[in-house]
């Protein structure tokens, strides 16, 4: 009960934490991203789903165009439908996902680095790189601040706003079942709608920005959705388990491998060099804090000055962010309403 009622406040939460200006100002990250997903897709439908089974190949899509959200939709499904152990498999990749997403991305980060460094026309250094820095740091962050009377920033206020949304979203979707569907399909899936209407009313200024978090029940929530994870366990036997190893790693490298062919088709056409295109792409298998983390280190690696560190940064840091915001928080969810009731 508590997991199916904080998965509806965890999305509208989740699409609080996305500036749609933010997203503007970096459309051709956006765009690269996106089409990177494309491509995992057309590797799913095709190469995956010959070599490890269609239902494998579906399974690991989702979670590897984003993150947690997706595998628990995709393992809520799963349950739902009688097949937990492909629920077992979406979380099992969801967990080994960032093994290729980190190496792959700091490579790829730290040719593009030295790019640039290596054509320092294409950065803008001055006095004030250091703070520039800064100041990008704190604009494309998650943690968003939200504004409003503090007498209206009380957790159960928070809450409120965030569940009344929710429960809107949920009556909007529920007009667009799909007539004669069996199991329960839509047209605007029900998940994709607490997303979409977190940004809408996060933008309004209706939701506080990553309202969960300041209420302080953001812990209490993600326990509760983890919850959810162990009964897709509990038919899966040890043999099982070894025989979701292959699927898993071929999923993982196949998918990646698409995303990257295409994310450097996009980046061709916009002008961003190959290592930043697969940069962006593998965004998908990090997420929020991943590619800052990635990005700081590469950055901290550099054999430059400060302020050749700090434009370096002013020039990856918010590609990375904003991919990561793109495919992780947006994309994979709408991917995960798509894909879902194709597996099941």
């Amino acid at each position: 009960m508590l997991t199916a009622f904080m998965i509806p406040l965890l999305l509208v939460n989740l699409g609080t934490s996305i500036s749609i200006s933010q997203l503007l100002s970096e459309w051709k990250t956006v765009a690269i991203a996106l089409i990177g997903l494309v491509g995992l897709a057309l590797i799913s439908f095709t190469v995956s789903s010959m070599l490890f089974t269609r239902e494998y190949a579906l399974s690991a899509s989702s979670p590897i165009a984003g993150g947690t959200i997706a595998a628990i939709i995709t393992n809520e499904a799963a349950v739902a439908a009688g097949k937990p152990e492909y629920g077992a498999f979406a979380m099992l990749v969801v967990s080994f996902q960032m093994f290729i997403g980190m190496p792959v991305s700091s490579f790829m980060l730290k040719k593009e680095s030295e790019r640039l460094l290596n054509n320092k026309h294409l950065l803008a250094i001055g006095p004030s790189d250091v703070m520039m820095d800064t100041e990008k740091k704190k604009k494309f962050s998650i943690h968003l601040m939200g504004d409003g009377p503090v007498q209206y920033q009380t957790t159960a206020i928070i809450c409120m706003r965030v569940a009344i949304i929710a429960i809107i979203a949920y009556f909007i979707s529920n007009l667009t079942i799909i007539p004669g569907s069996n199991p329960t399909n839509y047209y605007l899936n029900p998940n994709v709608a607490y997303l979409l209407f977190g940004i809408v009313f996060g933008e309004v200024g209706f939701l506080v920005k990553n309202g969960l978090q300041k209420a302080g029940l953001y812990g209490f929530t993600m326990l509760c959705l983890y919850s959810l994870t162990p009964n897709s366990f509990t038919s899966v036997t040890p043999e099982s388990l070894l025989d979701m190893v292959i699927p898993l790693v071929g999923t993982l490298v196949f998918g990646a491998i698409g995303i990257a062919i295409f994310s450097v088709i996009a980046g061709k056409f916009l002008g961003y060099s190959v290592y930043m295109s697969i940069a962006i792409g593998m965004c998908a298998l990090m997420g929020y804090p991943g590619t800052q983390i990635v990005t700081d280190d590469v950055v901290n690696a550099l054999s430059a000055s400060s302020e050749e560190k700090a434009a370096v940064s002013n020039v990856l840091l918010p590609r990375m962010l904003v991919g990561g915001f793109t495919t992780v928080s947006i994309a994979s969810v709408i991917f995960a309403g798509i894909i879902t009731p194709l597996i099941f």
